[in-house]
């Protein structure tokens, strides 16, 4: 598939998704179809381990989504005659639960979910409200739950839809020495921000500051978005690409079993109860003890503990040395050295 307005490049195991709309990247439908075919891409190719996304213009990650396509959901929902089934409690329920039941479809059934994206499209001529949120829901859901670690290497402002597309990624870091700034900005147009982040935001920064954000309006610095979690870190922009491909490096020595296992257990044990979340835990335990790979890593770290730990005669070693031993034990597992993964 030619893309129109992504652009990929792979470095080592890392595939970089370039974003090129100019001038500010305003996010539309057609980018929406390009990176959910990205996405299902990635999910087959073995030799991407870690997914990238960000601004392939300077200094420009995402400025927000596009107005003109939003302005159209106005006639639009009237077409499919939307805004007066949320005007009555029976028939707004019965809409929120039929979307919910095919989404819910649409996980369990691939073919259903193209089917689906299909026929909204097919429609999209007459109104284009289903389609733009099946195709949103489906790709945020789709980056979300990629087995690979997935980052936002955030190089520009980011507002609106880019805010809400970037809390899909596992990990976001961002340029912080250029005054960029992160924002909802949504209620100052009398909207919310449909594309997510009125979930996915209070589960990412906790509910007080998820609402403060949206109900203001106002837009965060480098620090700030640090400081409540929104972002995990921020580098300078001389060095930014560079310390991001060195953290992505550093995970794709993570092994993709244990890494698509914990996101499977963290996504969905939000979900649900803490029970049911302990048992999804447990099921997914049990999944990566039966792999050769793991193994492979419990008998290295086990030979390693003999050689340098077990050895250890606690009374004639200070607690400094102790130390020292420890910490050269979990750099020894940080940087890879027992899980070794096939190139």
């Amino acid at each position: 598939m030619e893309y129109k307005y992504l652009k990929t490049r792979k470095e080592n195991y890392t595939l970089w998704v370039e974003i090129n709309n100019p001038p500010v990247n305003f996010l539309t439908i057609v980018m929406l179809e390009e990176l959910f075919a990205i996405v299902k891409q990635i999910a087959k190719d073995d030799s991407v381990r870690i997914f990238i996304l960000t601004g392939g213009i300077e200094d420009v990650y995402i400025m927000h989504f596009s107005i003109p396509e939003l302005f159209n959901l106005a006639t639009d929902n009237k077409k499919l005659l939307l805004n007066l089934l949320v005007k009555f409690k029976i028939t707004g329920a019965i809409l929120k639960y039929v979307t919910t039941y095919t989404n819910w479809l649409m996980d369990c059934f691939g073919w259903y979910e193209t089917l689906m994206l299909k026929i909204a499209k097919m429609m999209s001529g007459y109104s284009s409200s289903l389609y733009l949120w099946f195709i949103m829901q489906r790709t945020y859901f789709a980056i979300e739950r990629l087995h690979k670690i997935t980052i936002a290497a955030i190089n520009g402002n980011c507002n609106g839809g880019g805010t809400e597309l970037s809390a899909c990624f596992d990990l976001r870091f961002m340029v912080g020495d250029q005054g960029f700034t992160l924002g909802q900005p949504e209620v100052l147009v009398n909207i919310v921000p449909g594309g997510g982040s009125t979930q996915r935001l209070p589960r990412l920064i906790g509910r007080a500051k998820a609402l403060e954000l949206m109900l203001r309006g106002n837009q965060l610095d480098a620090e700030e978005a640090r400081r409540i979690g929104l972002i995990t870190d921020y580098f300078n922009k001389s060095e930014f690409k560079i310390r991001v491909q060195e953290f992505a490096d550093l995970m794709s020595k993570r092994p993709m079993t244990a890494v698509d296992a914990i996101k499977k257990c963290v996504h969905d044990g939000m979900e649900t109860t803490l029970r049911h979340g302990l048992s999804i835990e447990s099921e997914q335990s049990i999944r990566c003890l039966d792999n050769e790979d793991t193994i492979n890593a419990m008998q290295a770290y086990i030979h390693y503990l003999d050689e340098h730990v077990n050895p250890i005669n606690r009374k004639k070693i200070t607690t400094e040395d102790l130390n020292r031993i420890v910490q050269e034990t979990v750099k020894h597992m940080e940087e890879g050295k027992l899980y070794k993964f096939k190139h």
